[in-house]
């Protein structure tokens, strides 16, 4: 597709220096086809012009022929290790030699590209095991802080499998406070998950690589370098990856923060939280703090945890002590 400036500028050459559609092909390294089409539309071409003109096309009947099997191969692909899987290349030859394909080798790339895709925007989990996986998200809401009304950020995490929610309120949603939020809350849970989903926020992405390939920040590395857990990031715009948090972020929001507290400090309303928040699920049962829950109900109970909390996180210059 041509950007808007070459649009302008065929015009330009045609109706103002009055140049032949040959000429302006020759002058701009474009085919005269090119030029004709441009020179018929009134206005410029747009990206979402171009998809809603191309993105409809149907595949050809031999194509739609093999669509299951190509569906079926890269399904199958998802169970095993990544650099065993089928590549474009791959499935083409496959097609030609077990199922007689008679199409082009171009259009099945085409096709395993957007297959692909489509597969890793929905393959996510939804069974989850006690103690393997968390959540995490940030929400908003307002408080009255000494009188006045006051926007905090509430750091919250939900274990998959349980359900079980942590929560905890900051003035900000800087690296300060991302790294702060996750001492606490592994220090609540009594343990640590194997691994935790996220958002691509900057405290903890420098930049997004190709799939679901991150480029991490280094207090983030650190952070799981000594709790020994694994990041796994959403696809771009896909917070909906992370349901189960993000239903927390609202359901706190609610029901521990309507009306609005009236707090005179930060420790204060998470402490409030900490009742109202947090514990309201198991709110027919004497509340206990998870260490306590765990030694109660003995070994089995605490192997859902693959280890235990580190006491001392030095991370960037900074120190939390537990």
């Amino acid at each position: 597709m041509i950007k808007m400036a070459q649009f302008h500028y065929i015009k330009f050459l045609h109706e103002v220096e009055g140049l032949s559609q040959r000429q302006i092909a020759q002058k701009l390294g474009i085919s005269r086809n090119t030029v004709s089409k441009y020179l018929k539309q009134n206005e410029a071409p747009t990206t979402i012009r171009r998809q809603n003109s191309y993105s409809g096309k149907e595949y050809s009947d031999e194509t739609k022929r093999v669509l299951p099997i190509i569906d079926q191969w890269l399904e199958d692909d998802l169970k095993r290790w990544g650099k065993q899987r089928h590549t474009a290349a791959r499935i083409y030859r496959r097609l030609v030699d077990e199922y007689d394909f008679k199409g082009s080798e171009s259009n099945i790339r085409k096709v395993v590209a957007k297959r692909k895709k489509k597969l890793q925007e929905v393959f996510i989990p939804l069974d989850f095991q006690l103690g393997h996986q968390f959540q995490f998200d940030w929400g908003e809401a307002d408080i009255i802080l000494q009188g006045r009304t006051q926007r905090i950020y509430l750091f919250c995490m939900q274990l998959s499998a349980s359900r079980m929610r942590f929560v905890r309120a900051y003035l900000h949603e800087k690296q300060v406070a991302f790294l702060d939020g996750f001492v606490h809350a592994f220090e609540f849970f009594g343990g640590v998950p194997i691994e935790g989903g996220f958002d691509n926020l900057k405290t903890a992405v420098v930049k997004i690589l190709q799939g679901r390939d991150r480029l991490e920040q280094d207090a983030f590395l650190a952070l799981q370098t000594h709790y020994l857990f694994k990041a796994e990031f959403c696809n771009v715009r896909s917070g909906n990856e992370k349901g189960r948090v993000e239903v927390t972020v609202g359901y706190v929001r609610r029901n521990a923060l309507v009306p609005l507290p009236d707090v005179q400090s930060l420790e204060e309303l998470n402490a409030y939280i900490y009742w109202a928040g947090v514990c309201e699920r198991r709110k027919k049962k004497p509340f206990r703090t998870p260490k306590r829950w765990l030694r109660k109900c003995g070994r089995k109970k605490r192997s859902i945890y693959i280890h235990f909390l580190r006491r001392n996180l030095k991370l960037a210059g900074w120190s939390l002590a537990r």
